[in-house]
């Protein structure tokens, strides 16, 4: 399947898109939200997976993160960024009762997904998180360490793609270069990868982007809000459950009998679930 890519306006913004299928002829559309860094490009062998998956026409779509894919000089904001989904779906997506909504969100996607689940909840048919990264962040030992880091890497890596960009000046040059790193790739995938570390991953913008998004996730994370929640079911054993609303103190073991007490609007009963990558794709297949 030949993959549309198109750099479309959402809003004012130029977003990178990547479509599978065609939409008008398809039942159900999947919209990937990427992770950080927000290069659709790399979504694509995923999307070529999950595609080669369905016997029936559906349509998948790759929304880049705005400033990320093509490089903006506007540093966007996690919550902007999720109001460029939602106007990006808004867009792109048909408005039609028939017609399934699918999203999945992979790392930081994922805590998009989460908070586009209420605005979404009329035309949604499920949501999947791929590895998602929603809270906690900056308690990790990585996290702690981008944030040591980050005052010299956002100077730093931009600089660096700077030089490279001086020393290889031919894209000639640096696309054979590149394209021995993929030459395991697909062949239908291999184009779009190059290009996407090529034009984007390799830009001295997309790199001072994609830092000041992770220092804004990682420290903070999601605030003092929780995402994950202590349960327990009828018979007494205990299991952990994503929700869409946001508690404001952090939710311990103690709270599991006062959190069944609660009403909540939990992850399920949102039409969302936590698979990883590849349980993602079998249920995808078993439920299409």
């Amino acid at each position: 399947m030949e993959t549309k890519q198109e750099i479309l306006n959402i809003n004012g913004i130029s977003t990178h898109t990547y479509q599978l299928g065609n939409q008008s002829l398809s039942s159900k559309t999947i919209v990937i939200i990427p992770g950080n860094p927000g290069l659709g490009g790399f979504y694509i062998p995923f999307a070529h997976e999950l595609y080669n998956l369905f016997n029936e026409n559906i349509s998948i779509l790759v929304i880049s993160q705005a400033g990320h894919s093509p490089p903006l000089k506007h540093c966007f904001t996690l919550n902007e960024q999720i109001e460029h989904k939602l106007q990006a779906i808004k867009q792109l997506v048909p408005n039609n009762p028939n017609h399934q909504l699918i999203l999945i969100g992979h790392s930081i996607g994922a805590y998009m997904v989460l908070n586009m689940l209420d605005k979404l909840e009329n035309k949604l048919n499920r949501a999947f998180l791929l590895f998602p990264t929603i809270e906690r962040m900056g308690e990790s030992d990585a996290g702690q360490r981008f944030i040591r880091l980050y005052p010299i890497l956002i100077y730093l890596l931009p600089f660096l793609c700077f030089i490279a960009n001086i020393l290889l000046p031919f894209d000639w040059l640096k696309r054979k270069i590149i394209s021995y790193y993929f030459s395991q790739s697909p062949l239908n995938d291999r184009e779009i990868l190059i290009d996407t570390v090529l034009y984007d991953l390799l830009n001295p913008l997309a790199i001072k982007n994609l830092l000041q998004m992770a220092n804004e996730e990682i420290p903070s994370g999601t605030g003092n809000n929780s995402y994950i929640h202590p349960e327990s079911d009828e018979y007494g054993r205990r299991h952990f459950s994503i929700s869409s609303n946001q508690n404001q103190h952090e939710t311990t073991e103690d709270d599991i009998e006062n959190q069944n007490d609660k009403p909540n609007i939990l992850l399920s009963s949102s039409k969302a679930k936590w698979f990883d990558a590849v349980r993602t794709v079998k249920q995808l297949k078993e439920n299409k």
